[in-house]
C-alpha cells in the first residue's frame, strides 16, 4: 500500500517539474521575443542610434567629435595678413593702405566726430554736414561734383556715427587719384551754402517722418536714448527734429573747425594700390587741413550705462519691437573679443530661414533659436554690440507679434544669465566658427576700409582678422561663462519696448521685470539649460 503511495506522489512530482519546465522555457521564449522587440525599438529610435538618412537631424555626430579645430588654431586662410602701410603727413593725416588684388578700390576719410560730440543746441550738426559736403566746394558746383563722380563710375558711400564719421568712393583701381581730389575738395572746401541748407533739412525732416517705419533703426536710437540718456551718445544720430529747423551754416562750420583736424582723421585706400602714389595724392589735395584744433572737443566725459525701462506705445501698430541691453566693454577693453564670440554664438534668428524647415527645439543648436521655436509670431531676432571708445552695449533686438512682447523680454535676459552657469561646447564651438566665415567674408575693399579706419582712429593701428581669429581661438567654455558671470548676472538691463504693449506696459515697474526676468535660475524654464 505504501509502494503503491510512493509511487503516486512520484509520478506527480514528475509531471508538475514538466510543467515547471514548460512553462519556464515558456517565459523565456516571452522574454527573448520582448527583448528582440525592445532592440527593434532601439534601433528605430533615431536620435539614440542615428542612420545614415538620419544624420542631418541627430546631435550624435557632433556630440561625438565637435570637429574643432586643435586649442589655439586657426583655419589656414585666415594666416594669410595682406600687405598693410601707414604713413603720418606733416599735418597729422594718417594715410593706411592695404592692397589686395581686386579690379576696383576704395578710398575713404574717416574722421573722430559724430553725434557725440555736438550738444542740445546743435543736435544733427554731424548728419547735416555729411550731407553739406557734396554739396558744392569753393572750386566745384553741385553738379559738377555729381558729374565728376559719375564719369568714374563711382559708388558713393556716406555714414554718420555716434563717434565716427566716413565718407567712401569705390572706384577701378585707375581712378584712385581722382577719388582722392574729389574727397580732398568735399572734405576741405565745402561752401555750406544756406540755401542748400535749407534743402538737406527738408530731406532730413522727411526721414525723420518716415522713422516710424523704420522699426530697427528706430527702435536702436531709442534703446541708445534709455541707455545713455543722460549723455550726448543717447541723442539721436539725425537730431532732434525740433532743433533742425534752428541750425544755420555757422552751426556746421563750427562743427567742422573744430572736429575736422589731420590729428583726428585717416584716410584709406584699399584695393589695388600703390602706397607712395597714394600719400602723395593724399598730401596734395587734403593739405588745407590743420594739425590741431584751437577749439574745445565736446563731451569727451565718459558715457556711463543707464539700467531703465523705456515704453512707447503705439496700438495701430501690429507688432512689437524689443530691445534688451547691458553694459558692455568698449573697443578698447581686453574683453572686447570675447563679446564678438558671444555675439556670433547668440546670432541672428528669422523665421523664414531658420524655423522653416527646423521649427523643432530639438534640432537647434542654438539656445537662442531654440526659445524663439517655441514663439511661432516671433519672427526676427539679432544679436548686437555696439562697442565705443569708452563704453560699449551688448544685448539682442526682437521683433514678433504683441502677444509674445513679455517673452520677447524673457529671451533677452534668459541666456546671458544662464551661460553664466551652463554653457555648450557646441554652442561656443559654433560661434567661433561663425565669426571665422564673417572674417573670411570680408575680402571686399570697401569692407576693409571700414574695417582699418575705425580700427585706426581707436587704436591707432591695424588689427589683421588673424589676430582677431587668433584671439577667438583661445577661448573657450571656462572663459566665456567666467565673461557671463562677470558681465550679466545680477546685472541691470536696460528694456525698450515699443508698439501695442499695452499689455507689457501695465504690469508695473522695473523692478517687476528685474525679479520676473533676471531671477532666471529659479524660473521653470531653467530645467531646460541644465
Amino acid at each position: 500500500m505504501l509502494s503503491k503511495i510512493s509511487k503516486g506522489l512520484a509520478r506527480s512530482v514528475k509531471s508538475n517539474q514538466q510543467v515547471v519546465c514548460c512553462a519556464v522555457r515558456t517565459l523565456a521564449n516571452q522574454n527573448r521575443d520582448e527583448d528582440a522587440l525592445r532592440r527593434s525599438n532601439v534601433d528605430q529610435d533615431f536620435g539614440v542610434q542615428p542612420k545614415d538618412q538620419h544624420l542631418q537631424f541627430s546631435k550624435a555626430p557632433i556630440m561625438g567629435n565637435f570637429g574643432e579645430l586643435a586649442f589655439g588654431e586657426i583655419p589656414e586662410p585666415l594666416k594669410y595678413v595682406r600687405p598693410f602701410q601707414m604713413t603720418t603727413l606733416s599735418n597729422g593725416i594718417r594715410v593706411c593702405t592695404e592692397r589686395t588684388s581686386h579690379q576696383t578700390a576704395t578710398v575713404g576719410v574717416f574722421v573722430g566726430a559724430g553725434s557725440r560730440h555736438e550738444d542740445l543746441e546743435t543736435s544733427g550738426s554731424a548728419y547735416l554736414l555729411e550731407k553739406m559736403f557734396f554739396r558744392g566746394t569753393t572750386s566745384r558746383s553741385k553738379t559738377d561734383i555729381a558729374d565728376a563722380i559719375d564719369s568714374i563710375g563711382a559708388v558713393q558711400s556716406n555714414t554718420t556715427g555716434r563717434e565716427v564719421s566716413n565718407f567712401t568712393l569705390q572706384v577701378f583701381k585707375n581712378d584712385v587719384n581722382k577719388a582722392v581730389r574729389i574727397l580732398g575738395d568735399a572734405v576741405s572746401n565745402s561752401v555750406l551754402n544756406e540755401n542748400e541748407l535749407e534743402l538737406v533739412k527738408e530731406e532730413v525732416s522727411q526721414e525723420h517722418e518716415d522713422s516710424d517705419h523704420r522699426y530697427f533703426e528706430t527702435t536702436i536710437e531709442n534703446a541708445h536714448f534709455n541707455v545713455y540718456r543722460e549723455h550726448m551718445m543717447g541723442q539721436p544720430i539725425k537730431g532732434d527734429r525740433d532743433v533742425l529747423q534752428n541750425l544755420k551754416a555757422d552751426h556746421l562750420r563750427e562743427f567742422h573747425s573744430t572736429n575736422y583736424f589731420g590729428d583726428n582723421i585717416v584716410v584709406v585706400g584699399a584695393g589695388n594700390i600703390n602706397h607712395d602714389e597714394f600719400v602723395a595724392q593724399v598730401n596734395q589735395h587734403f593739405a588745407s587741413l590743420p594739425k590741431q584744433t584751437s577749439s574745445k572737443i565736446k563731451n569727451k566725459e565718459k558715457s556711463v550705462f543707464n539700467p531703465a525701462l523705456l515704453f512707447i506705445r503705439d496700438d495701430e501698430m501690429i507688432n512689437s519691437n524689443v530691445a534688451v541691453f547691458y553694459d558692455a566693454p568698449s573697443v578698447k577693453d581686453p574683453d572686447y573679443y570675447s563679446f564678438l564670440l558671444l555675439q556670433n554664438m547668440f546670432g541672428d534668428y528669422r523665421i523664414d530661414k531658420n524655423a522653416e524647415h527646423l521649427n523643432d527645439v530639438k534640432k537647434q543648436y542654438n539656445s537662442m533659436h531654440a526659445l524663439l521655436g517655441d514663439l511661432p509670431d516671433v519672427t526676427r531676432q539679432q544679436s548686437l554690440y555696439y562697442a565705443y571708445s569708452d563704453s560699449g552695449i551688448w544685448g539682442n533686438y526682437f521683433y514678433g507679434n504683441e502677444v509674445f512682447t513679455r517673452q520677447m523680454n524673457y529671451c533677452g535676459v534668459c541666456l546671458p544669465t544662464i551661460y553664466s552657469h551652463y554653457l555648450n561646447d557646441v554652442e561656443v564651438f559654433r560661434g567661433r566658427n561663425s565669426l571665422y566665415n564673417r572674417l573670411l567674408r570680408k575680402e571686399a575693399p570697401s569692407e576693409i576700409a571700414q574695417e582699418i579706419g575705425s580700427q585706426v582712429l581707436y587704436l591707432n593701428r591695424r588689427v589683421a582678422r588673424s589676430e582677431v581669429a587668433k584671439r577667438v581661438a583661445h577661448l573657450d567654455n571656462y572663459h566665456l561663462k567666467h565673461l557671463c558671470n562677470t558681465w550679466f548676472y545680477d546685472a541691470e538691463p536696460s528694456f525698450t519696448n515699443w508698439g501695442p504693449i499695452e499689455g507689457v506696459s501695465q504690469v508695473g515697474s522695473y523692478k517687476y521685470f528685474k525679479i520676473n526676468t533676471m531671477s532666471t535660475v529659479t524660473n521653470a524654464h531653467h530645467s531646460l539649460f541644465t
